[in-house]
């Protein structure tokens, strides 16, 4: 089956879409909250 749409979220300073496992943007370069769960 393919990716759950749960496996993305956008980053809260440049909204691009990033892996749930990134914790920092890879375009701006921004820190990410952890995911829960």
């Amino acid at each position: 089956m393919g990716d759950q749409a749960c496996d993305r979220r956008f980053c809260p300073e440049c909204d691009l879409a990033v892996s749930r496992v990134d914790d920092t943007c890879p375009d701006c370069g921004a820190r990410l909250e952890p995911v829960e769960g």
